[in-house]
């Protein structure tokens, strides 16, 4: 009668077992589609759409972060490690954006606007000549980039603010090896096909309302919006009502969702107290920068996880160890534990976080190494574009939807703290390496092509500034 309960006990579980196994694979199934982007507004009536309820929110688990309910309100309330920001003031240009008044030549408008660069004006009355002519505007918008000369290094234009099939952006950009200037024109109405358009209430991102951010905003773009409230707007009181104005390409089947540009705006949301624009680089992951050129690039690149505390950071750390060792004391043998002080070099920063906390990816990239290796114990390694590496260390456990190879967006849960390899507690060990050297993103001497806005990202983020800025005079 036992053997028959046993048997009995058995069976049940191994189908139990099938039945989540089953439930398992269909839930994949179902995450696996794509999300839709609603298409009833035609693109000839306007660049970008606004939100529609049609948008499937289903994750793609090959590929989209999983950010957990209160991933928002966590990442807000956790302290930000000290960041060596750049002195500004020095900074070798400025960048400026408006909406100018309609004129009737190159040389009034841009005298109107403070821009005084005759080598400029010339190249764009001889480059877009009658550009000024007929339109029938209230205002321009535009955005430049301007050295400490007083030249332009970037200009950005449209030739209405209605942004629809009948707006043209010009942009020129300085040529860094001649005295002239390369122009870009663009008939707006294609290529914006996926982007759309959210703006809500700042505290219903805050706190990540499920009726409310959950459904107007792509999960997978939680962890990145949260970043950059918390690094552009930390001081947000609750009795206070601002509001959140999000651009963002919902991406495709093969193309990750990004945000292009998040503005924070006051009570009348006419006016803009802080943004943020995504330039897209080639050579290096994409970036985001301010309106004024602010490079917000940093705190991602040293921004792992929501719970954390630099126990230990780059450089030379004094390190205790212990051992036993048998002495004779009075003809008997004692077992005493002597301890000793050495002085070893620490490669990375160590982020102290209870066992389980999730590990995100700091950036778009291609995971080269998912295993066990010596004593960084369980480690993901992530190739990122510029020849960057980030070493994830000592993991508890991986995200099992992951191997070598994946392609993964910055905010993929990766993996999970754990104290694996040679760790004397929970923690994550984390690197950034440039062509295999170590980096100390901490430090106030180094300067990233990673997080710096270089001259030749000025015409897109001047681009992208007079495209998915609200108009305001």
């Amino acid at each position: 009668m036992t053997r028959s309960f046993i048997r009995y006990g058995l069976l049940l579980l191994c189908l139990s077992f099938g039945f989540i196994h089953q439930m398992a694979l269909a839930k994949k199934k179902q995450n696996n589609n794509p999300p839709t982007v609603s298409s009833n507004k035609p693109v000839s009536q306007a660049y970008l759409k606004p939100y529609s309820n049609s948008y499937s929110s289903s994750l793609n688990l090959s590929g989209e972060p999983l950010p957990t309910p209160n991933i928002i309100e966590n990442i807000l309330k956790t302290p930000s490690p000290e960041v060596i920001k750049p002195n500004y003031s020095s900074m070798r240009f400025t960048i400026r954006k408006g909406c100018g008044t309609v004129a009737q030549s190159a040389e009034t408008f841009f005298k109107n606007i403070n821009v005084y660069d005759n080598e400029f004006i010339a190249s764009f009355d001889r480059q877009v000549p009658n550009f000024f002519r007929g339109l029938q505007s209230s205002c321009l918008p535009f955005a430049a980039s301007i050295n400490t000369n007083g030249q332009i290094q970037a200009f950005s234009i449209l030739n209405n603010e209605k942004k629809d099939i009948s707006t043209t952006l010009v942009t020129l950009h300085r040529s860094p090896n001649t005295d002239g200037f390369f122009v870009d024109s663009q008939q707006l109405g294609t290529g914006f096909e996926t982007y759309l358009e959210v703006t809500i209430d700042l505290n219903n991102l805050v706190v990540y309302k499920a009726n409310n951010a959950t459904t107007s905003i792509p999960p997978e773009l939680i962890w990145e919006l949260a970043s950059l409230v918390k690094e552009l707007y930390p001081q947000i009181k609750p009795n206070e009502q601002h509001f959140a104005r999000v651009v963002y390409d919902a991406g495709s089947k093969n193309k990750w969702a990004q945000v292009i540009s998040l503005e924070i705006l006051d009570e009348s949301q006419k006016n803009i107290l802080a943004d943020a624009f995504w330039v897209e680089r080639g050579d290096l992951s994409g970036g985001f920068f301010s309106s004024r050129g602010i490079e917000l690039e940093q705190g991602f690149w040293i921004n792992p996880l929501n719970y954390r505390r630099i126990s230990r950071g780059v450089g030379n750390a004094s390190v205790t160890k212990s051992r036993q060792k048998v002495v004779k004391r009075e003809n008997k043998n004692v077992v005493v534990t002597q301890s000793y002080s050495s002085y070893i070099g620490h490669q990375g920063i160590d982020f102290a976080a209870p066992p389980g906390t999730p590990i995100y990816a700091v950036a778009n990239g291609k995971i080269v190494h998912y295993g066990a290796w010596a004593g960084f114990g369980n480690l993901v390694i992530i190739e990122h574009p510029g020849n960057y590496k980030t070493y994830y260390a000592h993991l508890s456990a991986y995200n099992p939807e992951l191997s070598v190879g994946s392609e993964v967006r910055r905010g993929l849960e990766i993996g999970y703290v754990g104290s694996t390899g040679r760790s004397t507690g929970p923690h994550l060990h984390f690197e950034i390496r440039k062509n295999g050297v170590y980096l100390n993103p901490l430090s106030s001497g180094l300067e990233l092509d990673l997080w710096t806005l270089r001259a030749v990202d000025q015409d897109q983020l001047t681009k992208n500034m007079v495209l998915f800025s609200l108009v305001t005079n």
